[in-house]
Order: C-alpha cells, then structure tokens, then sequence
C-alpha cells in the first residue's frame, strides 16, 4: 500500500507542536485523527497509544542516560497506573456487550478529559512558579496518593490516550521536591510504560491501526525534532495560550 504523504506532512505537524509546546502527543494527535483523519475514537485512542510508545521509549532512554528518572517514584506511579490502564481498555471491549456505543463513550470521555487539559493548561500560564506542597500534605500523598494519581492518569490514558504528561506533570511538580529535568524524565519513563503496555492491550483487542501509526512517525519524529530546536526562539506561551483554546474548543465539541 503506498504511503499517504498528506498524512506524512499532518504527523509533522503535529510533532512540531509538541516540540514547541512540551504538550503530550495524546492531546493533539488523538482528536486530529478523529476530527481531520476521520479515524473511529477507539480505533484513534490505540493507534495514538502505539505511536506515542514508540516516542516515549527513546525519550525514556534518554533520560535514564541523563540520570533525570526518579525510578522509585516510577515503580510507585505504575503499580496504580498499569491495572488502571488495562482494566480500562477492558471496559472499552466491554462496552458493545452491555449495549453502549464504545465509539462513543470515548469520544465523550476524551473531550471531557480535553477540557481538563486546557483548564490546567490555561491555570499553568498564570503561575510562574510551581511550589511544593507544605510537608504535611507532601507526606499524605507521597504513598498512597501517588499509587492513586498513577490509577487515575493510567485509567485516563487507557480509555482515551490523554493524560500521562499534561495531568501528571503539575501533580509531580507540587508534591515532590524534584528539579523540572527530573520530573520530565520521571514522567517520560512513566508514560513509557503506561502507554506501551496500554497500546499492546488496545492492539490484542485489534484497535490499532498499525499503518496510520508507521506513517504518522514517518513524519512527526523530524517534526519534533525540528520544533525542539524551534522552541527558545518561539513565543512559546502564546502557542500553549492558543493550543489550550483550542483543545478546549475541540474537548467541548466532542461531548
């Protein structure tokens, strides 16, 4: 089958933005390949979940490189984000049984999670600095409240791709007192496992689109590589500003 280079040139794009943003891939490329693609939400939430694995791997490998993984905070993250995550791609498969349209229920689910994103995102833009939490609350959720926030990002992300940097990065960065190339790097090894392990569920269940996803890496890996290098020099907070409303616009239109 010959490749489709308009598809080619959409997944530079896209991987442009998220070069120039830092914004997670599931936010911008799973309502793309629904909206502009046409591609069914189910089928979009795991095609997403298998291309951004192949990115957050290398990103993860990276970092480990870097020294920039707190890897206990990892373990602690997985053991509530990986059951999560499968069980929720369970439910997806689950759904056709007990009569609801899974189409739909991931698409009303991921532009409620959508406008999640933006809000935090539009919230971010006014803080200039994030701060630790007083100790007191930092103790309370360093245990048990990290294995929750992994359960609910990894249910998140099974069921509609989004969340494994855009929500769990601000929870890093306000409980624990890590540097922001540590919580990036945690986070990255993070979303690595979830979203390969989530991505292989969505595969076994055959809804994964391996060609879309080969030929939407085929353009956005350069594309992320090229708004990296754009980043310093591009009016950064005004991008996120417009990305922000316009996934707000998108989350909204999907509900």
């Amino acid at each position: 089958m010959p490749i489709d280079f308009g598809l080619v040139v959409a997944g530079f794009v896209v991987g442009l933005l998220i070069g120039v943003t830092g914004m997670g891939g599931g936010a911008v490329m799973t309502p793309f390949l629904i909206s502009v693609v046409g591609v069914g939400p189910v089928v979009a939430v795991g095609t997403d979940l298998v291309y951004s694995a192949a990115t957050k791997i290398v990103g993860a490998w990276l970092h480990v490189r870097q020294q920039t993984v707190d890897l206990a905070l990892v373990k602690r993250l997985a053991i509530g984000s990986v059951p999560a995550g499968l069980a929720a791609v369970a439910v997806i498969g689950l759904l056709p049984e007990a009569g609801v349209d899974a189409d739909q229920a991931v698409r009303r689910a991921l532009g409620a999670v959508l406008v999640l994103v933006a809000l935090v995102m539009l919230c971010r833009l006014f803080v200039t600095r994030e701060r630790p939490l007083p100790e007191r609350w930092r103790t309370a959720l360093e245990g048990r409240g990290t294995i929750a926030a992994g359960a609910i990002v990894g249910a998140l992300v099974g069921f509609t791709s989004v969340g494994s940097g855009a929500l769990l990065v601000p929870f890093l960065l306000c409980v624990f007192p890590l540097s922001p190339a540590r919580v990036v790097g945690t986070d990255v090894f993070h979303a690595a496992i979830l979203v390969s392990v989530t991505g292989l569920a969505h595969a076994q269940g055959g809804t994964v689109d391996w060609l879309l996803a080969a030929t939407l890496l085929l353009g956005s890996v350069p594309g992320v590589y090229v708004g990296t290098w754009m980043a310093p020099r591009a009016p950064v907070r005004i991008l996120r500003a417009g990305l922000a409303s316009l996934l707000l616009i998108t989350g909204l239109s999907l509900m």
